[in-house]
């Protein structure tokens, strides 16, 4: 008992300590369809939150450059996703700067033995413009992405989730498009806790043709009914565009019934 109220206590003053320090600094730029829930870092499953029942989670993230060490990378935001039935949610991610708000909804489709398939789709809408006088949709809305995902159940302990997703931008070329794919193991290594490795890749298919290949490791904690703290230790491996990069990224799951 005495564990969990201090687990719960140090979270709380973590999280205050990461927002009073990026209150200033804070430079959102969030990718990928979000507002909807994950079981590991990156990578989404094929579970949604309980019928009725609603998950709320602040997290951020920071990466910085091997090359200068120069922050280059820092995003903040809070999730809400709501439980439509127990296949569908539906849910948001705002960023801490408020000047956007991403859409995104997961229908867990089917089942097959240990195998499990869904689809996950969002939009990302601006909430700022640049003519206040004006309201249009290449100014409304931003982007939006559609893909798959699907989790491997090996056993009670052993777990695999992968997700494919592309994303276009409403402003540019119908054929500029961003295709991410995200898969990662985990392993309950204790009661609650869980170790996490899987990669991380995007690919822009515009003139420049970018990739990028990110390895990510963590843990998530889960010593304390419906919280969960996961810690993610992302590298980022060097491309021809950009450096590598190493960084730590912390979100905080609680789950309102």
């Amino acid at each position: 008992m005495f564990a969990e109220i201090f687990i719960l206590y140090a979270m709380k003053k973590i999280i205050l300590f990461v927002i009073l320090f990026l209150f200033t600094q804070m430079q959102t730029v969030f990718s990928q369809i979000s507002g909807i829930s994950a079981s590991k870092l990156v990578a989404y499953n094929t579970s949604a939150v309980p019928k009725n029942a609603i998950e709320f989670e602040p997290a951020f993230d920071f990466s910085v450059s091997k090359n200068d060490s120069i922050l280059i990378d820092k995003n903040m935001g809070f999730r809400f996703t709501y439980g439509l039935n127990n296949k569908t949610e539906i849910g948001i991610l705002l960023p801490f700067s408020f000047n956007s708000v991403n859409w995104g909804i997961k229908y867990h489709a089917f089942d097959f033995n240990q195998l499990s398939f869904g689809i996950i789709a969002g939009i990302e809408n601006a909430l700022t413009v640049n003519n206040s006088n004006e309201l249009n949709s290449d100014t409304f809305f931003k982007s939006y992405a559609g893909g798959i995902v699907s989790t491997y159940q090996i056993n009670d302990k052993l777990s695999i989730d992968f997700d494919s997703q592309i994303q276009n931008s409403f402003h540019y070329s119908k054929q500029d498009f961003h295709l991410f794919i995200n898969s990662e193991i985990g392993c309950f290594v204790t009661d609650g806790l869980q170790i996490i490795t899987g990669l991380q890749y995007e690919k822009n298919t515009d003139m420049f043709s970018r990739n990028q290949l990110t390895l990510n490791s963590g843990i998530t904690v889960e010593k304390a009914k419906n919280f969960i703290l996961v810690l993610n230790f992302p590298y980022r491996i060097k491309s021809k565009y950009k450096p590598a990069s190493v960084g730590f990224a912390m979100a905080l799951t609680i789950l309102i019934e």
